[in-house]
């Protein structure tokens, strides 16, 4: 009698030989990937583009043999049903496909993660197998900014097994200098446990620490509808978090913007004071949340085509003077919005820097992302603190710090008249993530140090200075990388003796925002633009504008701080 282990161990060689047999008859091979984490050996989600080299489309496992469809923004809105280990949607990262279902447009055909040049992207959660043609192929993979990502060509035969074991590897690890990662800016349903499953794998896979999940809404209806605010429907994971906030009020973006609120107990919505966005903004503060404004990163491109002497997002013009506003989203699909940002910090007035991927009309969580300084150990809570505080910075690929002294981003350090303060910024970066080309060291708007690399394969820069602190300032550091990577802190306030915080731009910028509140008490006299306000909305923004006038005159007739 055969023994059992014998049999089955003959019917194993049997069945791979037949195996092997169909697939070189087929012309098709397999491709096994592991992915693990270099440091622990753990299997961890990553993002994944298998490419054919012979016509540059993507494939996705088990079945390579065809072409998949890819994942539009409208699918995002309606998900069908995900179970764990499945892989993640494919969206599309590279090309212009000129179509906002796809919004790789606004990218000008390229991704929003500047070292990602493959033409998808999708999660896996574990091992998968996928049969391929024979002929050469691209596999790629990725796990965020703080991992080195991996890039191979290979050939596959026909009825050839390969496998792949990548152990992606960490050029640097934040959380252990105690910044976390965000993203202010993620749309999907959280209705089910199902859904926080999908939403934590990719969160896991691209590295992203506290991903928010925004409810959408506009004067009509709401959209990504969750199924809780606050502590109790927070979603985690280790040190991994999901957080309910919401993107309303949203009024035609080059009119009075989108807004966010982070961290927020219940929704903040009223239609019949839709266009009141203050109303929003008191309602997040009393939960003790946070608010500010979405896409401030598309203005130099997206604002000002038709009208390039006016701001974006106008209703910050009122309302951050009135001291409404906590945070600018300033970064956003490659593109860092500055000049109204600026305006502001010199107007004296205390923004974070954010940024958002606008998931699902950006690719992918986190492709923009913030880092808050929490310190350790890490909570959702200290994260949003640490957001409050303006213990930020912004990017798409480099890391950055600055300090003043013992001052770091988002820090008030009181000084002495004409006291030295120190001022450093580093900025670092594999090439294959993006080496710093330039780092900057910006005051009130203007450079005042910087450094520049004509060599990718240099992975940092330094700045150092000895700031005379004549008057209050705001100090920040922004960089550029030689791939095109991006990234900004938020400022350190500088307070000299006790003064005011205005800046000596502050009466050029009090200036422009007058010529704002003009161009906005016009379009309230238009009545096929205001057709949609509820009764008395007009009369209460003007009431608003006439307020905020106040405000800014009062700035042009204050001393200069210089």
């Amino acid at each position: 009698m055969n023994h059992p282990v014998a049999v089955r161990s003959s019917f194993g060689i049997l069945f791979a030989a037949l195996a092997y047999l169909a697939l070189a008859q087929s012309g098709e091979g397999t491709l096994a990937v592991e992915i693990h984490d270099k440091a622990s050996g753990q299997i961890v989600p990553a993002m994944v583009c298998i490419t054919s080299l012979a016509d540059h489309k993507w494939r996705t496992p088990p079945d390579g043999r065809v072409v998949p469809g890819y994942t539009t923004t409208r699918e995002f809105y309606t998900p069908g049903k995900w179970k764990p280990g499945e892989i993640g949607p494919v969206r599309l990262t590279n090309g212009d496909y000129g179509d906002n279902d796809v919004r790789s447009v606004v990218y000008d055909g390229e991704s929003a993660y500047p070292f990602w040049r493959e033409p998808a992207a999708y999660f896996v959660a574990q091992p998968f197998s996928i049969t391929l043609p024979a002929g050469k192929w691209r596999l790629a993979v990725a796990r965020g900014i703080e991992f080195l990502p991996a890039f191979e060509d290979f050939e596959i035969a026909p009825g050839q097994s390969l496998k792949r074991t990548l152990a992606l590897e960490r050029w640097v690890d934040m959380p252990r200098q105690g910044w976390y990662s965000g993203d202010d800016h993620v749309h999907f349903p959280r209705q089910t446990r199902q859904h926080d499953e999908f939403l934590m794998t990719w969160a896991q896979a691209e590295d992203v620490h506290v991903a928010n999940i925004l409810r959408m809404g506009d004067i009509e209806r709401t959209y990504f509808e969750p199924r809780g605010y606050g502590k109790d429907f927070r979603y985690q994971q280790g040190d991994y978090v999901l957080a309910t906030g919401q993107e309303d009020p949203r009024t035609g973006i080059d009119e009075q913007g989108h807004t966010i609120a982070l961290n927020i107990t219940a929704p903040v919505r009223d239609t019949a004071r839709y266009h009141l966005y203050d109303f929003m903004f008191d309602g997040v503060h009393a939960q003790g949340g946070l608010a500010g404004y979405a896409h401030v990163a598309w203005a130099p491109k997206y604002y000002r085509r038709e009208r390039p002497n006016l701001y974006p997002t106008w209703d910050s013009t009122i309302d951050v003077v009135r001291g409404k506003v906590d945070f600018f989203e300033i970064l956003q699909f490659r593109r860092l919005g500055l000049d109204d940002y600026y305006d502001f910090l010199n107007l004296g007035f205390k923004l974070t820097a954010l940024a958002g991927s606008d998931l699902p009309w950006g690719s992918t969580m986190g492709e923009a992302r913030v880092y808050a300084y929490t310190g350790t150990p890490f909570s959702a809570d200290a994260w949003f603190r640490a957001v409050k505080q303006g213990r930020t910075f912004v990017t798409n690929g480099p890391m950055l710090t600055l300090t003043a002294g013992t001052a770091i981003p988002g820090d008030e350090s009181q000084v002495a008249r004409n006291a030295n303060i120190h001022i450093r910024a580093r900025t670092w970066a594999p090439e294959l993530i993006g080496s710093p080309k330039s780092l900057e060291i910006i005051s009130d708007g203007r450079v005042i140090r910087s450094a520049e690399s004509s060599d990718p394969r240099k992975t940092s820069l330094e700045v150092e200075l000895d700031l005379r602190a004549d008057a209050n300032q705001w100090v920040a550091a922004r960089v550029r990388s030689h791939n095109g990577a991006l990234a900004h802190t938020s400022p350190i306030y500088l307070r000299v003796n006790g003064q005011n915080s205005r800046s000596e731009a502050a009466s050029q910028a009090a200036a422009a925002h007058l010529k704002v509140l003009d161009f906005i008490q016009g379009r309230l006299t238009d009545q096929h633009f205001t057709a949609e306000y509820s009764p008395g909305e007009v009369a209460a923004l003007r009431q608003r504008i006439a307020e905020a006038r106040s405000m800014y005159s009062g700035i042009l007739a204050e001393r200069p701080a210089r």
